[in-house]
């Protein structure tokens, strides 16, 4: 089927071609933004990335925590370095059998730096045995725990870290709080001021009830040095909130766009990734690769397809001792994702699919009981954002399309390479 939608952007008709993810004039064939080779899709068919969820144990006690206050349904379940060195393992026969030599290591929790004692040990671990690979580490943090021993090392092991700040120290503290009940802004700030070099961060938003208006806050953020913001909304906010956040988003990426225009540049990986992908022309099966090239890996040692499932047995995929039906559950669900019946009938008729992907799986089966159900506001806020930045992209000059794309090349390299191109 076609997939067009026709834009009007000062005056100028252009097409997004939703089967080529592509823009372009309306009367040309050739797309609008062009493919640079310095830039490569990450996505894989086989597994290359494992998460590992150190520990089910935070220091914070944050209200709208999906994973129970970090301890899911086993508190204080710890992993061990024998389950983590297992998982590595069996990660790098599948790499080895795919002929790969890349692999991504992510850190999470709870709160994954109570456990920095086995991080350093996988780390050297890994370092000690797979040298020959190129490997990726991260980490997601509520940031109150990074000393400048922790920064350090993970600045000197080319960490993409991950930290939690959800706006102003007001708009933070009301939901970040520490277990006695202290807001824990100012030692996520402290934790920030621990690295020489903070462009490497990524400030990770949870868009709420109380900081829904997001371009509001987003220079404060900024102003804090770091190169890279996300945002995601809380399952439960509000209707009313919600509304007020597709506004502000809106608002959001007009500022974007104009910034860019004035030659400040930064990062907000929400709309990066959709940029990147129109200039790939990527088409995605899948909204992120959970299930495909992506794992998480519980403190007990059983997969599934991302932390948000774990402790949900329906969606467990084995334990580490188990490959052959973690195997065979990845496959199925592979096979699963390539026959489009599969999906809901509004995914398939839908000009972004292949731009979007689908909706989150575990948002979907939250809200629907159905993991390949359309979720209202997603969808709302992924068409926001697709249609945002095709009009932004298409008033920029090329020469400031070709500007943007060279900054996101080299901040990447920055963060995986630890200098600067």
């Amino acid at each position: 089927m076609k997939r067009l939608k026709k834009f009007l952007v000062d005056g100028q008709k252009y097409i997004f071609d939703g089967e080529k993810v592509q823009i372009r004039f309306e009367n040309e064939c050739e797309g609008l933004v062009k493919e640079t080779k310095t830039l490569n899709a990450h996505r894989t068919n086989y597994l290359k990335t494992i998460c590992l969820v150190l520990n089910n144990s935070c220091n914070l006690g944050c209200e709208y925590c999906f994973a129970n206050k970090g301890q899911y349904n086993k508190p204080n379940e710890q992993m061990s370095f024998e389950t983590a060195r297992q998982v590595i393992d069996s990660l790098v026969t599948e790499i080895r059998k795919n002929s790969g030599k890349e692999m991504s290591i992510s850190f999470f929790g709870g709160e994954p730096l109570l456990s920095f004692e086995l991080i350093k040990k996988i780390v050297d671990y890994i370092e000690s045995y797979y040298s020959d690979y190129l490997v990726h580490y991260m980490i997601t943090t509520n940031g109150t725990l990074i000393t400048k021993e922790i920064a350090e090392f993970m600045e000197e092991n080319k960490f993409d870290i991950m930290i939690s700040i959800d706006g102003t120290q007001e708009q933070h503290d009301y939901y970040r709080k520490f277990l006695n009940g202290y807001g824990s802004y100012l030692k996520v700030l402290g934790g920030i001021a621990n690295f020489q070099n903070p462009k490497i961060l990524n400030a990770r938003i949870t868009i709420t009830d109380i900081n829904s208006d997001i371009c509001s806050y987003i220079d404060s953020i900024l102003d804090l040095g770091v190169g890279r913001i996300t945002f995601a909304v809380d399952y439960n906010i509000s209707e009313v909130a919600f509304q007020n956040f597709i506004i502000s988003l809106k608002n959001l990426i007009e500022k974007y766009f104009k910034d860019i225009a004035k030659g400040k540049l930064y990062d907000i990986t929400n709309f990066s990734r959709v940029i990147i992908n129109l200039a790939l022309n990527q088409r995605n099966l899948s909204h992120c690769n959970a299930g495909i090239s992506y794992l998480a890996v519980s403190a007990d040692g059983k997969y599934y397809r991302c932390p948000r499932f774990v402790g949900n047995e329906e969606f467990s995929l084995g334990n580490v001792k188990d490959e052959k039906s973690f195997n065979k559950k990845m496959e199925d669900f592979k096979e699963r994702l390539s026959i489009p019946d599969k999906r809901n009938f509004h995914c398939n008729q839908c000009v972004y699919v292949y731009l979007c992907g689908g909706m989150c799986y575990h948002h979907s089966y939250m809200v629907s009981n159905y993991e390949f159900n359309t979720t209202p506001r997603e969808c709302n806020e992924r068409i926001t954002i697709f249609e945002g930045i095709i009009k932004g992209l298409c008033q920029l000059s090329t020469k400031e399309r070709r500007t943007l794309l060279l900054f996101y090349t080299n901040l990447w390299n920055l963060i995986r390479k630890g200098e600067q191109k």
